[in-house]
């Protein structure tokens, strides 16, 4: 189950070069231990829990997840969006707030935004796609399925 805390608009922690590499371990294995992680970054377990709780309540970190294999028989897709209004906020806040919707990127360029979405089934997306075509946030979106993932090197199974 995703645990998700709200994300704050504006964080006032400094996150500094350790902060950093704790979470890029974090990012890659959320339930390694603050006794590992400790050992990669030069710091003792309190030390280490203590800069997780102090960047969970500043929305550092903002939640944790599973991260399933492609066996699992979900559904993975990227929708390339262009958003209708500006600011873009709303819109980006509206999609991020959608069932099955894992990331969203605000861009520059061709598209507005990139979002990634985990469903249970192909009629699910579909039934998405249906949603964004008729939302008034939303100018056009194109998704795609996606085949296979790539991570630190290793082909998604």
């Amino acid at each position: 189950m995703r645990r998700k805390t709200p994300a704050k608009r504006c964080i006032d922690m400094q996150v500094d070069k350790t902060d950093k590499r704790i979470l890029a371990l974090l990012e890659k294995n959320a339930r390694m231990s603050a006794t590992a992680i400790g050992k990669e970054v030069g710091l003792s377990r309190p030390a280490v829990q203590d800069r997780i709780a102090a960047m969970e309540q500043e929305g550092v970190i903002r939640g944790y997840h599973a991260a399933t294999n492609d066996a699992a028989g979900l559904v993975r897709a990227v929708l390339f969006i262009l958003i209708a209004e500006r600011p873009c906020e709303r819109a980006l806040s509206w999609l991020a707030s959608l069932e099955g919707v894992t990331s969203v990127i605000s861009l520059t360029g061709e598209f507005d935004a990139i979002v990634s979405v985990t469903l249970p089934s192909v009629a699910d997306l579909s039934t998405m796609n249906d949603r964004l075509a008729t939302s008034p946030l939303i100018a056009s979106s194109r998704s795609q399925i996606v085949l296979c993932r790539y991570e630190s090197g290793k082909k998604g199974k």
